[in-house]
């Protein structure tokens, strides 16, 4: 079986480097403190200006120098910046200039990785434009019928063996594994399999690295590359001997890969090119096929009245690679499946005060989302009233107001009413039917005001839940 005891790349990080790191708000505090523990010195660079001078201070008590302005990157030997920082930022496009060694936060963090004992443990990795944590959640229920999972996604830190919550509020940035971790071991929990959701990319760490998809791509760093150029670290970065859990679509646009890491090929669609594929689905259930090796088989998901089955066709495909890559056996896996109820905010449905509650409120929501949210809303044949928009201080990527300027106009005439929901948004609540709230909690209960008994509450805002 696979496990995280060793890694057999030399750590780059040494006791005598003078190491940079770029970017103190998206996770780059967590890695410069882990830093200071095994190299000479640590710098600190606040890019974004974000951090109170508090926060500056207390990384500069625990040994660290903290700038706000950009540094000469000849006094340092290594450069560690987020893969969504602008190529042209001085510090990035001197040190590129001058052959000084830039490396990813996701890279740094798969470094101090090395240093934690996680012997005989399972550390599984998911990045991907979509389906990430209905994932790691359907993963997570499968795996948890014979071992102990921790799950780290964007909806929390989670014990899966005793369903409880361990800590809220964590982002999914790659540093936020180290905390996560932290918390695990500060709680004193031992477990057998770690599945952490990570943004844009992968740390090379993991025994099993999965990418869901890379559909919808979308571009970073100041508009000069692919978000899925970034993705495609979690193949490039890889360990020896470790597996790699792919969709079809990303093997296609990546061309060719390793020869010494195992590839599971997967695809939402009817393809027996790959290991794992559809062989039918529609509202009434479908059937996976595999065929990985010698090993063949089909797994049966059921209707399901808790959420829309469609919704969730990558991630029902993706975890059944995964659970097989790990040697678990179909029938584990499909009882996970007809257990399963769905994950709140992706496209369940229940019903609250004689209302039907359709919510698709999470932080992956986006515009075309939500018009599959209304098209299964619209299937239920009663009257609608959305709420839509963000907690933009819950999210660093927005939902595009323009975008939701074109939704109005296209979707308006079939809705009771519209409530908006975030400070962006509020603008366009200028029209008959259109309402206002400052948060999602606001929006629902100005919805719920706006209808009767059986009429349906369609809830697609962009937050964390």
């Amino acid at each position: 079986m696979l496990n995280s005891s060793t890694n057999d790349r030399s750590l780059l990080l040494k006791k005598t480097s003078k190491i940079a790191v770029l970017d103190l708000t998206h996770g780059g505090a967590v890695i410069a403190r882990k830093l200071t523990k095994f190299a000479g010195s640590v710098t600190g660079v606040d890019v974004y200006r974000t951090l109170s001078i508090e926060s500056l201070n207390e990384l500069e008590n625990d040994g660290i120098k903290t700038s706000t302005e950009p540094l000469d990157p000849l006094d340092f030997d290594i450069i560690i910046a987020p893969v969504h920082l602008d190529s042209g930022y001085p510090m990035l496009a001197e040190a590129a200039n001058r052959n000084i060694p830039i490396i990813s936060h996701h890279q740094a963090v798969g470094q101090i990785l090395s240093t934690y004992d996680l012997k005989n443990k399972i550390f599984i990795e998911l990045t991907g434009t979509k389906a990430k944590t209905s994932t790691a959640i359907l993963l997570a229920d499968i795996l948890s019928a014979k071992k102990r999972v921790i799950s780290h996604t964007s909806r929390g830190l989670e014990n899966r063996s005793t369903g409880t919550i361990i800590k809220k509020g964590l982002s999914i940035t790659p540093a936020s594994i180290l905390t996560a971790l932290d918390a695990v071991n500060d709680a004193g929990i031992d477990f057998d399999v770690f599945i952490a959701e990570v943004s844009i990319g992968g740390t090379g760490y993991a025994d099993i690295g999965i990418i869901t998809t890379i559909a919808n791509d979308y571009k970073i760093a100041n508009n000069t590359k692919l978000a899925s150029d970034s993705k495609r670290r979690m193949i490039l970065d890889a360990k020896p001997g470790s597996k790699l859990v792919v969709n079809n679509d990303a093997l296609r646009f990546f061309g060719a890969c390793r020869r010494d890491i195992e590839i599971i090929s997967f695809t939402d669609s009817i393809d027996a090119s790959c290991n794992v594929y559809y062989e039918d689905l529609d509202k009434k259930g479908g059937t996976i096929a595999y065929f990985l090796g010698r090993e063949h088989g089909k797994i049966h998901i059921r209707e399901a009245g808790d959420y829309d089955i469609s919704s969730y066709k990558t991630a029902f495909v993706c975890a059944t690679a995964a659970a097989l890559a790990l040697d678990i056996d179909s029938d584990t896996v499909e009882r996970a499946f007809l257990g399963f109820k769905g994950a709140k905010g992706r496209m369940t449905k229940k019903s609250v005060d004689g209302r039907i509650l359709i919510d698709n409120s999470n932080s992956g929501m986006d515009i075309r989302t939500a018009q599959k949210a209304l098209k299964y809303a619209q299937e239920e044949g009663g009257r609608i009233v959305m709420v839509l928009g963000e907690e933009a201080k819950e999210v660093c990527e927005g939902l595009d107001p323009a975008g939701v300027e074109r939704f109005i106009n296209n979707h308006i005439n079939e809705l009771g009413a519209l409530v908006l929901v975030g400070e962006r948004m509020k603008p366009l609540a200028m029209k008959a039917k259109i309402y206002y709230a400052g948060d999602l909690h606001g929006g629902l209960e100005l919805a719920k005001s706006l209808t009767n008994e059986k009429d349906i509450i369609l809830s697609c805002v962009k937050c964390f839940r």
